[in-house]
């Protein structure tokens, strides 16, 4: 019967210990974590204030790379523009330039170059316009080499002066006063051409002279390459 009565001290006193165990990991957790809690809250504050420092910056860096990309869209906007506008004026001078090509061929089976190194005056046209002369020409040159043909226009005037038939030489109409400024190359009847050269002007008409009648003379030096003679309607 002895050993049955020392048993049950035993395990009234395990009873006791493990809910004052129990009791003490609790509240030493508890004490555990208030102080794990209040020493790291300086260190969660400044981490909050760097990252809200970063969030900051990366703010103000968003900013200026959209205002960066809204500068290369303005850019971008203004460069397809003006790429375009180049496109059409190019297409619109190949267009031009193979127009030009294929009167040039009708001209040369209307009227063929002639001799290697031969002159030609394609087209020209004179009208009146007010006190002057107004004048439109196409040469053309076979040419037989690289070296570009040199030479002179030359307008001669038929007409009335002073009720007597009289012949002028005409020459290009400058600006009051700027006739001594200007050299003779700068007048315009100088040539230096390739294959073909189109060129135009104003001739000045003397006055008191009524022209009827205009020769066009290409002249290489001193000698006569071609001419052509345009009349002209009579004056209004």
């Amino acid at each position: 019967m002895a050993p049955s009565a020392s048993k049950a001290p035993k395990r009234k006193g395990l009873s006791l210990e493990v809910p004052a165990l129990l009791a003490g990991l609790v509240l030493g957790a508890a004490g555990a974590l208030y102080w794990a809690g209040s020493a790291s809250q300086p260190q969660i504050e400044a981490q909050a204030q760097q990252l809200q420092a970063e969030l900051t910056n990366h703010r103000i860096e968003l900013a200026q790379v959209r205002a960066q990309l809204d500068a290369l869209t303005g850019r971008l906007v203004m460069e397809e523009s003006t790429r375009k506008g180049l496109e059409t004026t190019l297409q619109a001078t190949q267009a031009e330039l193979g127009q030009a090509r294929d009167q040039l061929a009708f001209f040369d089976q209307l009227l063929p170059p002639g001799p290697k190194g031969a002159i030609s005056i394609r087209a020209l046209d004179i009208e009146r316009l007010g006190p002057t002369l107004q004048y439109k020409v196409l040469l053309m040159r076979n040419a037989q080499d690289d070296t570009p043909f040199k030479g002179h226009m030359q307008f001669v005037a038929a007409g009335v002066q002073q009720g007597k038939p009289v012949k002028i030489t005409l020459h290009p109409a400058l600006a009051p006063g700027s006739a001594d400024s200007v050299s003779p190359e700068a007048t315009g009847l100088d040539l230096s051409f390739d294959q073909f050269l189109r060129s135009g002007g104003l001739l000045s008409v003397p006055e008191g002279f009524t022209p009827q009648a205009v020769t066009l003379n290409i002249l290489e030096g001193g000698t006569l390459r071609v001419s052509r003679r345009i009349n002209l309607p009579a004056a209004e």
